[in-house]
């Protein structure tokens, strides 16, 4: 019987592994799970990718409010899904000073995280680079800690991550990483 347990708990920690790597890069490298968009499409954006062990991981962006018509004025809400957690926040754009083709980001907020079969900690924004030049992209990253099919006590896997979005030359690209 304590083997066959072993054997099914293993099981899930393989199946749920594969699944969470997509919240776990430790890098601002461009993770294979991204979507980019020019951001004076103001439409949604969303892309959902499938792993091979038949995870549904889901990315996207949208715009929710512009004070003029221009893409580098506005408030857009990214999001992404790993099928076991969801992390979504908002940021808004502006260009770095007047008429600059540059944009940075003026303020983040509303950072909500909710766990399937997960929970966790230390959720925040990040934003690691405000304004974008003409050589580095403005960069902010939701993070968490998640600790899947456990809880505070227990862990069966833990990984840490969330949703990036980097701003350069006028496209923006959303990724868990």
């Amino acid at each position: 019987m304590l083997k066959k347990f072993i054997s099914v708990l293993l099981a899930f920690v393989m199946v749920f592994s594969l699944s969470a790597t997509a919240f776990a890069a430790e890098n601002t490298q461009t993770s294979p799970y991204s979507i980019s968009f020019d951001f004076n499409d103001r439409s949604v954006h969303t892309q959902q990718f499938e792993l091979d062990d038949g995870t549904i991981l889901t990315i996207g962006a949208e715009p929710v409010a512009s004070r003029t018509r221009e893409a580098l004025n506005g408030t857009w809400r990214i999001w992404g899904d790993n099928g076991l957690a969801r992390m979504e926040y908002y940021i808004e754009l502006a260009p770095t000073y007047s008429g600059s083709p540059y944009t940075k980001i003026t303020q983040t907020w509303g950072l909500a995280v909710t766990g399937r079969l997960s929970s966790f900690s230390d959720e925040t924004i990040n934003i690691v680079r405000a304004s974008e030049t003409s050589t580095k992209p403005a960069i902010v990253e939701g993070y968490a800690k998640f600790n899947y099919l456990g809880n505070q006590w227990i862990s069966i896997w833990t990984q840490s991550g969330g949703v990036r979005a980097t701003i350069r030359n006028a496209i923006i690209t959303v990724d868990l990483y």
